[in-house]
């Protein structure tokens, strides 16, 4: 395989990709939410207490977040 074939971009048609829906209401749009995760001193790097923000999304109809972002990180 050439240089020129691992670096060359792929294509991808979006219009081909499954739509995610809100388990709840099936709305498909979702807006930015976050969590915020309290690390405490003794787990963080710093030696100090953290607030750490993580982003997931939930739905801009219901509010509901999926249930595969809720335990991210845990």
């Amino acid at each position: 395989m050439s240089n020129e074939q691992i670096n060359a971009p792929v294509e991808l048609d979006i219009s081909k990709a499954d739509t995610i829906t809100c388990e709840e209401c099936g709305n498909a749009s979702f807006i930015q939410a976050f969590f915020l995760k309290k690390i405490s001193a003794l787990m963080s790097p710093t030696g100090k207490e953290a607030i750490v923000p993580m982003q997931v999304f939930s739905c801009g109809n219901c509010g509901t977040i999926p249930k595969n972002m809720i335990n991210l990180g845990e």
